[in-house]
């Protein structure tokens, strides 16, 4: 079994890396208070927005919980099963990739423009990069 994992480690090593580097990222990020970087950064949720709420929700079974969070959270699965397939079965790898990613982005447009959706926000006046605009304005302006 110390084998196998080894091989493993060896074959993805990079991929294993970059994942860890981006998960003790996320958890420092997580610990200052900003629990999303993007719309920490622009103001604007991105369109994962209520992913991870979604499935603490349908993991433990409160399905219309999950999709009032976000309603493409089930997608995660096929997505994830199409990128491995990409590599063996390109054709249907990469048309199950571009579905998924147009599912995402559809559920993503409707969630913007509907005024009741209380989880996706769009407000680039408190973003940060908004405020460090602003703050230079004033410094230049005097």
């Amino acid at each position: 079994m110390g084998s196998r994992l080894a091989a493993i480690w060896k074959q993805h090593r990079s991929t294993l890396t970059w994942g860890a580097i981006l998960v003790a990222g996320y958890l420092l990020l997580f610990a200052c208070g900003i629990t999303c970087p993007i719309k920490h950064i622009t103001g604007v949720s991105c369109s994962g927005c209520g992913m991870s709420r979604a499935w603490f929700h349908a993991l433990t079974f409160r399905f219309a919980e999950a999709m009032e969070y976000n309603p493409a959270f089930w997608i995660v699965p096929p997505l994830g099963l199409f990128c491995l397939l990409q590599k063996k079965y390109r054709p249907i790898g990469l048309i199950g990739v571009i579905v998924c990613m147009a599912i995402l982005l559809v559920t993503y447009l409707l969630r913007m423009i509907d005024p009741t959706d209380s989880i996706v926000v769009f407000a680039p006046e408190e973003g940060a990069i908004w405020c460090a605009a602003r703050y230079l304005l004033t410094l230049v302006g005097g």
